[in-house]
């Protein structure tokens, strides 16, 4: 996936016969089922189903994984709901803005190569059919691709997790890409703690932080504008790209944290939330059910913060 994980796991997990279940059970549980999330959804790998989809013909069913199928659904959901700021098929805007997997000189495009990029860009060409046998994918256009890259690190945490608890570990903190999935107690006997950073360009992980969330069983996922960017001419530029205009993101929105059962759905709804700003975006999670998130917005030289009517309880130990 391009990125990081990291775990915390309690050690309290034993057979029934009351041996300790070995850590690198832990390890392997995570890795193999990251690899084949990362197999079957990468847009970096040619073999993946997600690679093979976009050289599949249009109006033909290409059969993919359940797990496939499950995400794909979700992100065209989530377009949908966002009126397509939020949009899977966006890799033509992100090549053409230099943040693919080509990462060229970052220069502003002209409005014709603009106006192209955007003519590739169309949530609603693609059909998830998860009641075909066996699963399939269908597009209406064979000029439309995905790009699962806001969606499939979350549905990575998610059964991951499962593959930890189907293991034996009930008591862990994991982290991919800094998207995250508690359950249980941490090893203070007490409900994990995650930090809300406070989005400084400069700054480190953890060094300043905005709030922090305790949980024992949370899926958390932020989006943000503040570590991920290019400079032209002197001007920061996003890498979250609005959909319907093509351009990058430029409002004064800098961070947004989701919490949902699903980190599927909170990393796809974060990033959905980071294009819309801060007010459409509120309202978006807001009208979502069982979601709640944490905004952070530039204030001239400094940072305000707002939340979802529902966030500070939620955000407390359950």
């Amino acid at each position: 996936m391009g990125t990081t994980w990291h775990a915390t796991i309690v050690e309290t997990a034993v057979f029934t016969n009351g041996n300790a279940i070995p850590t690198t059970v832990a390890f392997e549980a995570i890795v193999e089922t990251l690899a084949r999330v990362d197999t079957r959804m990468s847009t970096y790998k040619a073999s993946s189903e997600i690679s093979r989809f976009a050289q599949a013909a249009a109006n033909t069913l290409f059969p993919v994984s359940q797990e496939t199928c499950t995400v794909v659904t979700e992100a065209l959901r989530i377009a949908a709901l966002s009126k397509g700021a939020y949009d899977p098929t966006i890799m033509p805007l992100v090549n053409l803005w230099g943040f693919g997997p080509a990462k060229r000189e970052l220069t502003a495009p002209d409005s014709a190569a603009l106006q192209e990029a955007l003519n590739l860009v169309d949530f609603t060409a693609i059909q998830s059919l998860a009641d075909e046998t066996p699963a399939s994918l269908m597009r209406t256009r064979d000029d439309v691709s995905l790009d699962l890259s806001s969606v499939a690190k979350g549905y990575g945490v998610d059964v991951a997790a499962l593959a930890l608890l189907a293991s034996g570990f009930h008591d862990f903190y994991l982290e991919v890409g800094g998207e995250v999935r508690t359950h249980g107690n941490s090893p203070r006997g007490t409900a994990w703690r995650t930090g809300i950073d406070t989005p400084e360009s400069a700054a480190t992980p953890g060094a300043q932080l905005s709030g922090v969330v305790h949980s024992h069983n949370h899926a958390i996922a932020t989006s943000g504008d503040y570590r991920n960017y290019r400079e032209l001419n002197g001007r920061r530029v996003s890498h979250t790209l609005d959909a319907r205009t093509g351009h990058p993101i430029a409002h004064t929105l800098a961070s947004v944290t989701v919490l949902h059962p699903s980190c599927m759905t909170a990393d796809a709804l974060a990033t959905a939330a980071m294009v819309l700003g801060p007010v459409a975006g509120l309202q978006l999670i807001e009208d979502e059910p069982q979601a709640e998130a944490f905004f952070v917005v530039r204030d001239s030289n400094r940072f305000i913060t707002t939340q979802t009517s529902g966030f500070a309880s939620k955000a407390k130990a359950d």
